[in-house]
C-alpha cells in the first residue's frame, strides 16, 4: 500500500500527498538513524546516500527496523519492498546488520537491479 502511494487493491487508504510527506526527508543533512547516509521522514528512515547496508537501495528508499531485528524497506525507484522477518533478542543494531545486508544483496541478485 505504501509502495503504491497509499492505495491497495483499488482502495485508497492514504492520500498520495500524505505518503509523500511521510517518506520525504525531513531532517536535512543531520546525522540520524542507525546507519550512515540516512535521515528521517515522518515515521520512516529515508536513504539519502546509499552506502554500507543500504548500498543496494536507491536514494529516497525508506523503511524501518523493529526491536527484535525485523526489517522493512521500500525502494520506490525499483518498485520493491524488502521484508526480513527476524525475532532475535540481543541483536545489536539490526538496521546495520550483516544479516540485513546479505538478505538485500541476495534479493537484488535474484531479482536484478
Amino acid at each position: 500500500m505504501i509502495l503504491n502511494r497509499g492505495e491497495l487493491d483499488g482502495r485508497r487508504y492514504l492520500k498520495p500527498e500524505s505518503v509523500e510527506l511521510m517518506t520525504t526527508l525531513q531532517t536535512g543533512e543531520l546525522a540520524t538513524g542507525f546507519t550512515t547516509g540516512n535521515g528521517w521522514g515522518l515515521g520512516w528512515c529515508v536513504v539519502r546516500k546509499p552506502q554500507g547496508v543500504s548500498e543496494t537501495l536507491s536514494p529516497g528508499s525508506f523503511g524501518h527496523g523493529g526491536a527484535y531485528g525485523t526489517q522493512a524497506w521500500i525502494d520506490p525507484t525499483a518498485k520493491r519492498a524488502y521484508i526480513l522477518m527476524v525475532q532475535r533478542a540481543n541483536f545489536p543494531n539490526a538496521d546495520n546488520s550483516d544479516v540485513r545486508k546479505a538478505f538485500q544483496e541476495a534479493a537484488v541478485e535474484a531479482l536484478g537491479k
